[in-house]
């Protein structure tokens, strides 16, 4: 592929996301409970496993052929928690609206530009990754920090991840310009070769203060995840949709170890029950959706098996020693892709896949 495509092909990407995120705010965060707009909280997709999907979920309790929620649907809560709701969704799209993580254009710039500029050669290419989700991204943290409510999880984060990006926003512009002109092609390079270290050095702050908003963020989702399914009543499709949901996270959660290829190690006992726990819920929110429709929810059904399937196959690959097999591997057979990375992206996939089709609420 040209470079040029490619850098094209990231400016679709990222229109499309954003795109995507705003008709998601626009269309899914507020839902009429007896007349009263209610604000529902939306579900961050934790960065740590590097998900490749930009999914942004409002867990809605009502839904699915389940009518509880809105029989028994209370007054509106308080003007504060409405507001916190809000900010955190604001928090949440910002996060998730970016496809590419500035510590992956951090490593690729270290990766592809850096040694070319330091060979001495004359440059034939020079790309850095598109500069607008610099001050997109900028923009939104500054509207969710101008809100007064609160989230002391976040805003510190928040904060000093604004203020990153707002240091890096000058350089990148400056190289993004210069890329595009194809400058380096008439100075050899030259500007870029100065402007690399603070650029670099500046994309790394950048990069540390997204991995701590990040970690902010997911503290303060796990602690939503938890009240939702907590405050679900019991045997309805609002409890077994949260419990998926909760128990989908915790899976994940426990899987930390097959995403760093590491495999299960101490966490195997406590995968187990997570997805057991999170079948059960499969099961009973199948149930349910057929008590109101026969058919059911079954493209619903298909991603939840297809990840507990997933779920099941790493821990196959575990008691049969598959994984240390491979880890065995000497000579050319080292080159070959290993059991475990396949498993890890079958499970993200399958977890993307499920998040996306509770994201439409199409049952």
């Amino acid at each position: 592929m040209n470079p040029d495509d490619g850098q094209t092909l990231q400016n679709l990407v990222t229109a499309l996301n954003d795109f995507v995120a705003r008709w998601e705010i626009e269309g899914n965060i507020i839902r009429p409970l007896h007349n009263h707009p209610q604000q529902e909280t939306k579900m961050f997709m934790p960065r740590p496993l590097r998900m490749s999907a930009v999914l942004v979920f409002t867990l809605a309790l009502a839904a699915c052929g389940d009518d509880s929620a809105k029989q028994e649907a209370k007054a509106p809560e308080a003007p504060t928690a409405q507001a916190e709701i809000i900010k955190y969704n604001l928090y949440v799209d910002t996060a998730n609206s970016l496809s590419t993580t500035f510590a992956q254009a951090l490593d690729r710039y270290e990766t592809h530009a850096v040694p070319a500029l330091k060979s001495g050669k004359p440059l034939k290419d020079f790309v850095i990754s598109n500069d607008t989700a610099i001050l997109r991204t900028k923009e939104k943290l500054d509207r969710a920090l101008a809100m007064p409510t609160p989230i002391a999880e976040i805003d510190a984060p928040a904060k000093a991840f604004s203020d990153a990006l707002g240091k890096l926003a000058p350089l990148s512009t400056e190289l993004q310009n210069y890329s595009a002109a194809k400058t380096f092609l008439s100075d050899n390079g030259a500007l870029a070769r100065e402007k690399s270290p603070a650029y670099v050095a500046a994309l790394t702050d950048v990069a540390k203060a997204e991995n701590i908003f990040y970690r902010g963020i997911s503290i303060k989702d796990t602690a939503n995840t938890k009240e939702a399914f907590e405050k679900a009543k019991k045997d309805t499709v609002a409890y077994y949709r949260a419990g998926m949901v909760y128990y989908g996270k915790a899976t994940m959660d426990k899987a930390s170890g097959v995403f760093d290829g590491q495999g299960l190690g101490a966490d195997q006992e406590a995968f187990k029950q997570q997805l057991d726990k999170m079948n059960e819920m499969a099961l009973g929110f199948d149930k349910k959706t057929r008590e109101a429709d026969p058919k059911g929810c079954s493209g619903m059904m298909m991603n939840v098996n297809s990840f507990l399937a997933s779920g099941r196959q790493i821990l196959e690959h575990t008691n049969n020693g598959r994984y240390k097999e491979d880890a065995a591997r000497t000579g050319a057979f080292k080159m070959m892709r290993p059991t475990i990375e396949n498993d890890a992206n079958s499970l993200r996939q399958d977890f993307n896949n499920l998040i996306s089709d509770l994201n439409t609420g199409r049952c």
